[in-house]
């Protein structure tokens, strides 16, 4: 299930920093209104950003923009060791609120932040220059650390390597009717839920919530259908031995062959493919160790 994940500021900040330490990282679907900046050391697997789903080995940095389902998966090292996580979080309303008020330079930042899709992957030379700097910022305190990050998030803004990982263009400030349409659909994915069943739980009409989904997502209530429920059985997909038309029933799939379709549409792969393929790069990663 895709989970709304609800963050807290650290130590009164704007901005949150986690250091974790994991024997593996297992498939963990969730979204916050927050940039997430996640560096990954040791660990090979598969990153699933938006509708984005790649392969990462020993050392990733990517940035997932706000209200983006995402997860990094990876099994356990053969030689037992330890997969580090550094993940930087923030949103860009503080940062919005720093430049105009005395911090005209971060405004380039902003503007480049701001039109950011899913999100981006940088390249192994940036995320080589990163790396330490990222692991410098636990050992740093008050206006050192800020500026520290501030530097951070200036070096990822220059990288000219970086893919951006195309998708809905993310709103800053989302209907609210919106919202509580997505809120909805979001728990009820797997269940035969309805654009009328969604219009009624934003008190709105049929049409207005169909211009809010064009307007402010870039995409339609059966997208956003199709995208949660892909993503469920991608991540049956990866972590079961299952048949593929239990994966599709229990992903709210009772047509085959529908299953089939919006898989292939969405992935440009079946999802047998999709399991051989995960498989394989699995296998490679861990002779790589």
């Amino acid at each position: 299930m895709l989970i709304r994940e609800w963050i807290g500021n650290s130590q009164g900040h704007a901005w949150r920093l986690n250091h974790h330490l994991a024997e593996s990282l297992p498939f963990n679907f969730h979204f916050h209104p927050e940039y997430e900046l996640t560096l990954t050391l040791g660990g090979t697997g598969q990153r699933h950003i938006g509708s984005d789903l790649e392969g990462f080995d020993q050392c990733d940095l990517a940035l997932v923009a706000p209200n983006q389902p995402h997860s990094w998966q990876a099994p356990a090292r053969v030689d037992g060791g330890q997969i580090e996580l550094q993940v930087v979080l923030f949103r860009l309303d503080w940062l919005v609120s720093l430049a105009e008020n005395g911090m005209p330079e971060l405004r380039h930042l902003c503007q480049w932040l701001a039109q950011i899709r899913q999100g981006v992957v940088f390249s192994p030379d940036c995320t080589r220059i990163i790396a330490p700097r990222l692991a410098q910022l636990h050992e740093l305190s008050g206006l050192k650390r800020l500026t520290a990050l501030l530097d951070i998030l200036a070096e990822l803004e220059n990288d000219q390597a970086a893919r951006f990982i195309n998708g809905e263009l993310t709103q800053l400030d989302p209907d609210r009717r919106l919202i509580r349409a997505m809120t909805h659909l979001q728990n009820h994915y797997l269940q035969a839920v309805t654009l009328d069943e969604l219009a009624q739980v934003a008190a709105c009409s049929v049409t207005t919530l169909k211009r809010l989904f064009a307007q402010q997502m870039k995409s339609s209530f059966s997208q956003e259908l199709s995208r949660l429920r892909i993503a469920h059985a991608s991540n049956l997909l990866l972590t079961t031995d299952r048949g593929i038309d239990w994966i599709a029933s229990q992903s709210g799939y009772p047509c085959l062959s529908h299953f089939y379709q919006q898989f292939s549409e969405r992935l440009g792969q079946t999802p047998s493919a999709f399991r051989r393929q995960a498989k394989a790069h699995s296998t490679q990663g861990r002779h790589r160790v």
